[in-house]
Formats: structure tokens, C-alpha cells, sequence
């Protein structure tokens, strides 16, 4: 734990080496890694992380006051605690916040493996307008569900990353602790909805990425993924088969291979 006078900050540390540092999504803690990090962590000197509101990061942002740079600053300051340079490991809003932090703080990347960045504002700025308006539809939905007191208005979301039907597929205890989650991540929509990067400046960003997206996710997430990578000077994607947003819980197996053997191959 890191203890700062805006709020806390998570952090769990294991392992010596390299540094590889795991900033989780919506809806998740450090913990979300365990099953990537702890095999890495023979390897490598591990750190994970909390966003805002999630885990024990203690929430900064308020509703109408949402801003990217909150969460830009939680994550400096699990920087400059580590004081080395790391391969970043980030998934779905996380991802979206550590490309924010390389396009305007440049930290000391070695690397970032981005796994499901939520970059929506690029199928506008591309032009894609009926994937884009499909993005806007579930998110206009949802946020109205919870703004008329729908407890299970997250049901929206979920589905659309992970499928129709997947939040019904849920154990009870587990769509509860999704439900409790609501309210932070209507203020993540929001602090990413709040200014959109443009694509020069994520073409400023010349950190070695590899962006990793599943085979069964939305079209949408696929289509902002590749065009990511086209605008990244030095990004790769992969699809990874069989695999859609929660990819981090039913993939982990193949993430930890890929991750090792990139991160192997630049430490040479």
C-alpha cells in the first residue's frame, strides 16, 4: 500500500528482476492478475495494481469531475515507488489509462503489453460510425438503467464485453460484487469519455506494444484494437483464439507464455 494525501494507492510487490507492472480494468483488483503474475513472478520482480475506487486505491474522482489525469497520477505514483523502469501489463480501461500516461507523462516503459485497451473514440475519429454508434447504444442504455435506480444495470456492459447472456451465466455472489462496482465504473465511462486523445497524439507514443484482443469480442473492441496499432509507430496484434474481454480469468495460461517470451526477448 502506498499512502498519499489524495488517497491510497494499491500495491503488492513479489519477485526480483525485471520489473513487469499489472494495472488491472474495470471491475478488478491486483488480485485479477494472481494467476498471471505469480508464475512470472519466479522470473521477475512483479507489482500490481488498483485503479481508482477498485481494490484498496481509494476513489479521487467525483461525478461530474471525472478526469483522466486522476487516475494518471494514482498511477505515477506507483512509479516512482518502484524506481526502474518496467514492462507494463495492462487490460481494458487500465490499458486505456497506461497509453494515456505514455502519450503525456513519457514514464520509463520498457514495453507495454496492452490486452483489450476500451479506445472506442477511435471508431469515430476512423470514420466508423455504425461500430461507433453501437458502442454509444449499450453505453447510453446502461448509464440510463442506473440512472433510473436499475440495480442490474451493469448487465449491459457485461454482456457486451463478454457475450449475451454472460451476466446471467454469474454466481450470485459474483453479479453482486459486480453490481456494487456500478457506481465506479459509470465515473471510468466518464473520466474516458471526458477528452478523447487525438492520433497524433497516441502516434507520439514509441514504447514497443503489443496489443492483444480476442477472437470472440465485440467487432467493435477487434476494429478499435487494429486501429490502434495502425497508429502506434511500434505495436503488433494478436488475436488470441477462443478469447473475449475476460481473457485475463479464461486465458491466463496464454497470456503468461506470451508475455514471457516478449518480454524475454527484449531484456536481450
Amino acid at each position: 500500500m502506498i499512502t498519499h494525501a489524495l488517497g491510497d494507492v494499491e500495491y503488492q510487490e513479489s519477485g526480483s528482476g525485471s520489473v513487469l507492472l499489472f494495472v488491472p480494468g474495470s471491475f478488478s483488483t491486483g488480485a485479477s492478475w494472481r494467476s498471471i503474475s505469480a508464475p512470472l513472478s519466479e522470473r521477475y520482480r512483479t507489482i500490481a495494481t488498483s485503479l481508482l475506487g477498485y481494490g484498496k486505491t481509494q476513489e479521487r474522482r467525483t461525478p461530474g469531475s471525472a478526469w483522466m489525469q486522476q487516475e494518471m497520477d494514482a498511477l505515477d505514483t506507483v512509479l516512482a515507488r518502484i524506481q526502474a523502469p518496467v514492462h507494463l501489463v495492462a487490460h481494458s480501461f487500465g490499458a486505456c489509462v497506461a497509453l494515456s500516461l505514455a502519450m503525456h507523462r513519457q514514464p520509463a516503459f520498457l514495453s507495454m503489453t496492452l490486452l483489450e485497451p476500451t479506445v472506442f473514440y477511435l471508431l469515430n475519429q476512423a470514420g466508423d460510425r455504425a461500430l461507433s454508434r453501437q458502442v454509444r447504444a449499450i453505453t447510453d442504455t446502461y448509464m440510463a438503467a442506473w440512472e433510473h435506480g436499475d440495480p442490474r444495470a451493469v448487465q449491459h456492459v457485461i454482456d457486451f464485453y463478454g457475450g449475451p447472456g454472460a451476466f446471467a451465466a454469474y454466481p450470485p455472489a459474483v453479479q453482486d460484487k459486480v453490481m456494487a462496482m456500478t457506481a465506479t465504473n459509470i465515473l471510468d465511462w466518464q473520466t474516458g469519455d471526458a477528452q478523447a486523445p487525438t492520433p497524433a497524439d497516441i502516434a507520439s507514443v514509441n514504447t514497443p506494444t503489443w496489443v492483444v484482443c480476442g477472437s470472440h469480442s465485440h467487432p467493435a473492441m477487434q476494429r478499435c484494437n487494429q486501429l490502434l496499432v495502425d497508429t502506434l509507430p511500434h505495436a503488433q496484434l494478436q488475436m488470441l483464439e477462443g478469447a473475449n474481454h475476460f481473457m485475463v480469468t479464461t486465458h491466463a495460461a496464454e497470456l503468461t507464455r506470451g508475455i514471457e517470451q516478449r518480454v524475454s526477448s527484449l531484456d536481450r
